[in-house]
Parts: C-alpha cells; sequence; structure tokens
C-alpha cells in the first residue's frame, strides 16, 4: 500500500468530510487570507486624489453646482487603475437631482484627471468614477 492511499484512508477515519484545505499546514492558509487588504500604495494615492479633487472643485471649477460639492471618501476600485470619489453636497437653496450633479462632474472629469496627472508623479492617471450621496445634514467642522 502506498503512502497517499494510507494517508486517505486514515483522513477518512478521522474526519467526516475530506475538503480542499485538508493536509495543509493552516499556518499557510491564514496568511494567503491576512494578503486580501489594500496596498499601501493605492491608499496613498487615493488621499492625494481626496486632497487634489476637492481644492479643484472648490477653486477652479467654474459651475456654481460643482463647487458646492463636498469629497466625502476616494476609494481604490479594483486594481488601482480606477478610483471611486464619493461627493456630497450641504443644504443648497435649490435642490439638485443625482443625475444633474453626476453628469456636472462627469463633464470636468477631464479637467480632474490632467490636475491628477500634475500632482501625482505616477505613469498612467487612474479614471475616476463619481457617487453622490445627496445633502448632508450639518456642516463640517
Amino acid at each position: 500500500m502506498n503512502t497517499q492511499h494510507r494517508w486517505t484512508k486514515n483522513a477518512a477515519r478521522l474526519c467526516a468530510d475530506i475538503g480542499a484545505e485538508d493536509g495543509i499546514d493552516p499556518r499557510y492558509l491564514a496568511a494567503k487570507q491576512a494578503r486580501k487588504k489594500t496596498p499601501r500604495k493605492h491608499l496613498q494615492l487615493c488621499k492625494e486624489a481626496a486632497r487634489i479633487v476637492s481644492l479643484v472643485l472648490t477653486g477652479e471649477a467654474q459651475q456654481p453646482l460643482v463647487r458646492d460639492l463636498v469629497v466625502l471618501s476616494v476609494e481604490p476600485d479594483g486594481d488601482g487603475q480606477c478610483i471611486r470619489v464619493t461627493v456630497g453636497q450641504y443644504a443648497a437653496d435649490t435642490p439638485v437631482s443625482e443625475t444633474e450633479v453626476l453628469a456636472a462632474l462627469n463633464r470636468i472629469q477631464g479637467l480632474l484627471r490632467s490636475a491628477l496627472a500634475q500632482a501625482l508623479h505616477r505613469k498612467h492617471t487612474p479614471t475616476l468614477s463619481f457617487c453622490y450621496v445627496g445633502i448632508l445634514d450639518g456642516r463640517a467642522g
């Protein structure tokens, strides 16, 4: 009887079901699961992108609708080639729909990406996708 057959026979007596991870040291399984967090460079990119996008929205944007927006978060989307910018708006004089805000953000996406390209010294500038959460409750402070 070969060694593999003997191991399978003994393992079948010790457990009810033989799974894919049986026979693998649990330390290796824990190491593979721990590596799934976001890389540090992606987080640095998002922090810098949040700063730049908020500066461009408040200062360089020509549209008053875009000037009222506040960057809430910037997260890597996928492998770092695209970043998701979440924006909100404090109480405005006139109600604005989500489609209007997203259309205005898409119109100035080129301006935002060029500002990112100037500030970030990277080979490829990430593409931007926007998410609008609506009107926020209180003032930041």
